[in-house]
């Protein structure tokens, strides 16, 4: 998928639910955390992040929990 960052995050309450990484479904905190870590970086679309960012970022929201 490759959504645009701003527009996502504009529309968290549902684009969310379309979110998945590595074939599994992504939470909305999970979903949030990554773009809002996308938008920061400068990065326009979910295509230019690396799975190796998402990856330590859902890490980072689990252990939260």
């Amino acid at each position: 998928m490759h959504a645009n960052i701003k527009g996502a995050l504009a529309q968290i309450q549902t684009s969310w639910k379309a979110f998945e990484h590595r074939g599994k479904p992504m939470t909305k905190e999970q979903v949030k955390a990554v773009l809002e870590y996308a938008n920061q970086v400068g990065y326009k679309t979910t295509e230019e992040l690396k799975d190796k960012e998402v990856d330590e970022i859902i890490d980072k929201v689990n252990k939260r929990k």
